[in-house]
């Protein structure tokens, strides 16, 4: 009788990761701050999900999107007119009633 074909071999230390995992571990892999195992893991996961591939690469570039912003004063008058507008459009909150 023929043997029955295999299931790929994965450690038993390295559990397959999730979608929502990648998405909680993101962070920590893109800082290279993952264990040796999760990162593994990870990169399994990376190899066969195209969709968390789009969302690490779509991550990457909002960092280095972020990185590349110079913080500017806002001018007075822009934030005075802005603070009214919300004022106007936010209702207020009750205080202490």
């Amino acid at each position: 009788m023929p043997k029955p074909p295999r299931a790929p071999s994965r450690s038993p230390a390295t559990p397959p990761v999730t979608c929502e995992q990648v998405t909680g571990l993101i962070l920590d892999y893109v800082n290279e701050d993952l264990d040796r195992a999760t990162t593994r893991a990870f990169r399994s996961h990376l190899r066969e999900c195209p969709d968390c591939v789009a969302f690490l690469n779509t991550y990457k570039k909002s960092i280095r999107s972020t990185r590349s912003l110079r913080y500017q004063e806002v001018p007075a008058e822009l934030e005075r007119r802005v603070r009214e507008f919300l004022r106007k459009r936010i209702p207020q909150s009750p205080r202490g009633r």
